[in-house]
């Protein structure tokens, strides 16, 4: 199936994407953290912190409107994959009114080319596996790859979007150079037939509703040996968080299930499909053996 090329918005705002330019850009990004997680003070990345880490390695880009406000960045630090430099990507925020604008997308791609100017070849970071809108922007439109699943990584979080659960966290990696992290830039994330593509792949669990926009998961099948196997989520999995925390405490015991065996028997998840039927979304997540996934 040929990718779909990517189409330039119509709604693309004019915007500038540099390093931070003096102590006011590293205050600002302060005040976006307050704004976009309202994290309580205690968990708030500092700006002595966010200074010393970017002259020492890291990189802080920001996001500028026309007349020079900064309302998006991405704050990285200096780390090692795998024995070679790398950035972890710890932070990157939007404000709320310049959302569904691309800025999110177009600050990663600032990142990645200032990486490979200084010669980092590999990006990483941590993302959260029970939001759908999230584990797409990583593994369907970036082209990483996540190979390890972190149990509550963070620990209790003040922050009331993720209060309630744990903080678990699937690893992402993001080698900048691969072939696929270029088509997927290029080209866009490629549509999926679900007619077609459910019967190429088989998929380790399905989804039953226990009520009305609650779907449970049927019990994981965990004998799977194909190359490649397909694992569904709710796509409104946010919104059933809101409604019920105990449904979402079950959906997050599948994905531990599901990412603790299957990573552990050498598969990856190397992408994230959202495809349409019977006029509502489908979200599967896309496992495949690490000696099948191109590099």
């Amino acid at each position: 199936m040929s990718p779909a090329v990517r189409r330039k918005k119509r709604d693309e705002i004019k915007m500038t994407i540099s390093p931070f330019r003096g102590l006011t850009d590293y205050k600002s990004c302060v005040d976006i953290q307050r704004e976009v997680w309202r994290f309580e003070d205690i968990d708030i990345y500092p700006t002595g912190m966010l200074i010393a880490t970017d002259q020492c390695g890291g990189l802080a880009l920001g996001a500028y409107n026309s007349i020079g406000e900064m309302f998006g960045f991405a704050y990285s630090v200096l780390s090692t994959e795998d024995g070679k430099l790398a950035q972890h990507s710890l932070l990157l925020a939007v404000r709320q009114a310049y959302r569904n604008f691309n800025v999110a997308f177009r600050l990663k791609l600032a990142q990645r080319k200032e990486c490979l100017k200084r010669k980092i070849p590999t990006i990483t970071w941590a993302f959260d596996p029970m939001q759908p809108l999230n584990a797409y922007f990583t593994l369907g439109k970036l082209g990483a790859t996540a190979h390890a699943y972190a149990e509550d990584f963070y620990g209790e979080s003040s922050s009331v979007l993720h209060r309630g659960l744990p903080t678990d966290r699937l690893m992402a990696r993001w080698n900048l150079e691969s072939d696929r992290v270029e088509q997927c830039i290029e080209m866009g994330s490629p549509r999926h037939d679900l007619r077609k593509e459910l019967k190429r792949y088989k998929v380790i669990n399905r989804l039953e509703d226990a009520a009305p926009g609650m779907p449970v998961s049927t019990p994981l099948r965990l004998t799977g040996t194909d190359d490649r196997l397909l694992f569904e989520i709710p796509y409104n999995l946010p919104e059933i968080k809101n409604r019920n925390l105990g449904t979402a405490l079950e959906w997050q015991g599948k994905l531990r299930q599901a990412f603790r065996h299957y990573l552990g028997k050498d598969y990856a998840a190397t992408d994230f499909w959202v495809a349409e039927e019977d006029g509502h979304l489908r979200a599967f997540y896309f496992l495949e053996k690490k000696s099948k996934h191109p590099r």
